[in-house]
C-alpha cells in the first residue's frame, strides 16, 4: 500500500483524484484529505430531498455527488475524509465495510477514545457518530471512503442538510446535530496534528514506506475528469424530478425511494433513489422495468433471474416488488 499526498480543498477535484487513482494505479492506496465547505451527496439520492439548495447557493457552497452510495454529508476544512482503494476481494459487503473501518477505529482507540464500528457504515464514540463510510466498485477495484468529524461549522451543518423524518425512523434522536460528535472536543490536538497522527498510524498499520505526490501530467488528466464529470450540473444535480406516484421507506439497507409513472397500463418510467449501497448501480435495474405491464406478475417475471443484492445491497427483492405494486393502484 502507498500513501498519496493530497493538499487540495476542492471537493470536485478530490473526487476526480479518487477516480483517477482507482483507474490508473495498481498499488493499494490510502489517502487523507479535506474539503472546503461543501455537501457530498450519495450517488442515488435525490438532491432536492436531501439538500437545502437555497442555503448552499447563498453560502456559495459546493454540492458534489459522490461515486458511492450512502447519505449526504457536510464537510469543511475542520474535518477530513479518508480513502482506501484496493483490489476486490471476496469479502461480503458488511465484512468489507468493517475491514476498512477497523484501522480507523484502532487509530481512535489509540488516542484513548471509546470508538467502535456500528450499524451498516458508522463509527461512533460513546454513542455519537464521528464517521460515515461508503463504497464504490468497478470490475477490479473497490473504493472505500469515509469522513472523520473532527470539528465542523454547526450553522452550515444544520442548515445545508434537510433533516427528513424518515432518516430518524427507529432512532432515539430527531436531529442531525444530536446524532453527531466531534473528535476535537475529546482530544488536545489541532486539526493538522490530528491528521498527521492518523497518517502516521496508517503508515505503521499497513507498513507503508512510500508516499506519492501526483505529477503535473497526472493532475492535468485529473482536472479533465473534474471538468467533465464532478463539476457538471448533470452529474451533481441530475433531473431531481419527483414522480406523482412515490413511496419512501427505511429498511436495514437504508432509505429506498421509488417513484413510478404509468401510461397505458405500462410502467413509463421509474426512479429508484435513496441512501442505499449498490455494486452495479440502478440504471440497468430501471431498464428492466421500464415498458413492462404495470402488474405484480410482470414485475416479478422481469426480476425473476436477477441477483438483486448486487443492485440494492441487503434489500429483499420481494419487498421491493411489493413497494412498486403499492404504487400501481
Amino acid at each position: 500500500m502507498i500513501f498519496v499526498e493530497n493538499k487540495s480543498l476542492d471537493p470536485a477535484l478530490n473526487h476526480a483524484i479518487e477516480l483517477y487513482l482507482m483507474e490508473n494505479y495498481d498499488d493499494d492506496i490510502f489517502m487523507l484529505w479535506r474539503n472546503r465547505p461543501c455537501i457530498l451527496i450519495g450517488r442515488y439520492q435525490n438532491i432536492n430531498l436531501e439538500v437545502n439548495l437555497d442555503f448552499t447557493k447563498e453560502q456559495n457552497m459546493d454540492v458534489i455527488r459522490r461515486l458511492s452510495g450512502g447519505g449526504a454529508i457536510y464537510c469543511d476544512d475542520q474535518n477530513m475524509q479518508y480513502s482506501f482503494i484496493t483490489k476486490k476481494t471476496k469479502d461480503k459487503v458488511d465484512e468489507s465495510f468493517k475491514k476498512f473501518a477497523t484501522p480507523v477505529v484502532n487509530a481512535l482507540k489509540s488516542l484513548g477514545l471509546n470508538a467502535q464500528f456500528t450499524g451498516r457504515n458508522d463509527i461512533q464514540i460513546d454513542g455519537a457518530k464521528v464517521s460515515g463510510n461508503a463504497q464504490f466498485q468497478n470490475k477490479e477495484k473497490i473504493l472505500h471512503h469515509g469522513t472523520l468529524l473532527y470539528k465542523a461549522n454547526i450553522f452550515n451543518l444544520t442548515h445545508a442538510l434537510k433533516a427528513r423524518d424518515i432518516k430518524f425512523k427507529g432512532k432515539a434522536v430527531q436531529s442531525i446535530r444530536s446524532r453527531v460528535g466531534f473528535i476535537g472536543d475529546l482530544i488536545d490536538m489541532d486539526i493538522e496534528n490530528f491528521m498527521d497522527y492518523i497518517i502516521d498510524f496508517m503508515k505503521k498499520e499497513y507498513k507503508i514506506t512510500k508516499s506519492t505526490i501526483l505529477t503535473s501530467e497526472e493532475m492535468e488528466k485529473i482536472y479533465k475528469i473534474k471538468d467533465e464529470l464532478f463539476s457538471t450540473d448533470k452529474w451533481n444535480y441530475g433531473t431531481g424530478s419527483l414522480k406523482k406516484n412515490r413511496k419512501a421507506e427505511k429498511y436495514s439497507c437504508g432509505v429506498v425511494e421509488i417513484g413510478v409513472d404509468i401510461e397505458d397500463e405500462k410502467i413509463k418510467d421509474i426512479s429508484i433513489e435513496g441512501d442505499f449501497f449498490s455494486e452495479l448501480g440502478i440504471d440497468k435495474l430501471r431498464e428492466m422495468l421500464i415498458g413492462i405491464c404495470a402488474s405484480k406478475s410482470s414485475i416479478t417475471k422481469a426480476l425473476e433471474n436477477v441477483d438483486f443484492n448486487r443492485y440494492i445491497k441487503a434489500m429483499d427483492k420481494e419487498v421491493f416488488i411489493e413497494d412498486i405494486v403499492k404504487l400501481l393502484n
